[in-house]
This record gives structure tokens, C-alpha cells and sequence, in this order.
């Protein structure tokens, strides 16, 4: 079969199946199994597919027919230039985190305070498959990055995507509760004060959860599960970072939830100083800095 034949046919297919953006993720599905990027799909696109590739590609399409995030199939996801692991122990990486990563990038200093050894650590909190420790780690390699999650598997995973990347570490932890019993290694930047705290913690209520995308309902509910209103870890984490003397925190969240983050960041001594917006206009990612 001609590979403009599968195309056009599959494309077909998945706009029945309600699938989101059919040709886009068709390309992407035949450029992974023919190792091609999309442009050289369209200069062969006369090219025969072999049967053993036709084999391979078949029970990818069913499954995104069936609502299987892309990421979960492909087994990977692009973020900040670079090819991040991602399975379904770890939630689907978004725009929003970019978003997250933009706002922390200014706020992280290279330098060391007086005294001190090296720079004072950042701080990854609910990290999944690790883009943002990650990324923020090889951006800044002076930094000690520690990256927390609750989930083994999302660390497993995390762990992974951190390989070859010497200066972030990775803790089993119920956000800050490893740093709070002292169970991070001095090395990794435990006793000083950390200078940024990001987290792209779930933050979506409970009862919304039924609600969401087939493909999100694919995604661990561990990873999307906020409690009633959705703010749960979040109040808990801003207590935290206040105990910790953090000096910036800065948060993904949902839509309509940037005023009530707000007030929890306000009660716990920090200072609004950022909020961004999403492509549609919705405040998804919030910043806030320690008073005095």
C-alpha cells in the first residue's frame, strides 16, 4: 500500500473516531515506525510500506482510535528541545508546563551566596516523568535540582529522563515530606533554603474527573486527582515551602483556580509576583515570591 493511501485512509478513520488533529497524528504515527521526519513523508509519498511495517502500525491506530493518548503510544513527548520518556505511569506532558518552565527559568540564580559552597538547590515537587527537573537541571548544571514524587513508577520513569544529567537527584516523597524528615543527602542541596520550588501538582476536583477527555481518563489519577476543589496538595505544598524558606513558588493550575492559589500563596508570606496565560487566555501558571 502506498504510504499517501495510508494517510489519506487513516485519516479518514480517525476523524470517525473523534480523534483530535487525524492527520497530524497519523504523520506522527508513520514517521516513528519509518523512522522519517514529516517532511520526508510527504517527498515519498508514493513509497510502498511494507507489510511488517503495515503490522506494526495497525494495532497503533486501533488504539488511538480507542482513545490512548499519542504520547502513550509513541512513548515519548518533545519538551524544551529534547525527547522526554513517557509512559502511562506519568501524566501526558502539556503546553501549560511550558508555561511553567518559562516562568521559572528567570527566577533560578547561578551564583552562590556568600559563604555558601554552590547555589542554593531548586526544588521539583511532583515531578512525573521529569520534564521540568529535567530541564530546569540541564539549563543550569551549577544548580542541584532534587526532583519528589509519590509515585515509584513516575520516578522510575523520571529517573530515566534524568540519565546522564549529574545534577539532579530523585526522592520518593509525598511532596516536601522527604526534605522536612531530612532524608535528602547534603550533596543533593538539603540545609540550605531553597531558591525556587516548581510543582505541576494535580490540581483538577475530584468529581470533574468523570467528566475529562477519554484520553486524560487514560492518565493516572494520582497524577490528576486535586481533592474537592482541586487545591488540595496545593495548600499543603505552600505551607511547606513557607517552612522551608523557599523564595519562589510556582505552580500550574486550573482554569478559574488563579485567585483562590493566590490567597494560599498570600497566607503563607508569599507575594504575587507573576501569572501567566495560556493560548486561550486562562491564567494557568502562577508565581509567588517571599515577602522580606
Amino acid at each position: 500500500m502506498r504510504l499517501l493511501d495510508v494517510m489519506e485512509n487513516t485519516t479518514r478513520y480517525f476523524a470517525k473516531h473523534s480523534v483530535e488533529s487525524p492527520r497530524l497524528t497519523i504523520d506522527l504515527l508513520l514517521a516513528e515506525v519509518l523512522k522519517k521526519t514529516r517532511l520526508q513523508l510527504y517527498l515519498d509519498f508514493e513509497m510502498d510500506i511494507p507489510d511488517a511495517t503495515l503490522d506494526k502500525l495497525r494495532p497503533m491506530v486501533k488504539a488511538r482510535a480507542g482513545g490512548e493518548p499519542l504520547e502513550y503510544i509513541l512513548g515519548y513527548k518533545q519538551f524544551d528541545g529534547h525527547r522526554f520518556t513517557v509512559t502511562p505511569d506519568v501524566l501526558v506532558p502539556r503546553y501549560e508546563t511550558e508555561l511553567l518552565l518559562q516562568a521559572a527559568v528567570p527566577l533560578v540564580d547561578k551564583s552562590a551566596p556568600a559563604g555558601a559552597a554552590g547555589p542554593r538547590p531548586v526544588l521539583d515537587v511532583g515531578t512525573g516523568s521529569g520534564i521540568m527537573g529535567v530541564s530546569l537541571a540541564r539549563r543550569f548544571p551549577e544548580v542541584p535540582v532534587v526532583a519528589f514524587d509519590i509515585s515509584e513508577k513516575a520516578l522510575a520513569v523520571a529517573r530515566g529522563n534524568g540519565a546522564g544529567v549529574g545534577n539532579i537527584s530523585f526522592y520518593h516523597s509525598n511532596l516536601l515530606g522527604a526534605w522536612l524528615d531530612g532524608n535528602v543527602a547534603p550533596e543533593h542541596g538539603f540545609g540550605r533554603a531553597p531558591q525556587v520550588i516548581v510543582a505541576n501538582l494535580p490540581y483538577i476536583p475530584t468529581e470533574q474527573i468523570s467528566t475529562l477527555s477519554r484520553e486524560v481518563q487514560r492518565e493516572p489519577k494520582l497524577a490528576l486527582d486535586g481533592g474537592p476543589d482541586g487545591l488540595d496538595l496545593i495548600r499543603t505544598l505552600a505551607q511547606q515551602a513557607a517552612q522551608v524558606g523557599a523564595e519562589h513558588l510556582v505552580l500550574e493550575h486550573g482554569d478559574g483556580q488563579s485567585a483562590d492559589i493566590a490567597s494560599i500563596l498570600t497566607q503563607n508570606g508569599f507575594s504575587i509576583s507573576q501569572i501567566m496565560k495560556d493560548l486561550s487566555y486562562k491564567e494557568r501558571v502562577i508565581a509567588g515570591s517571599r515577602r522580606g
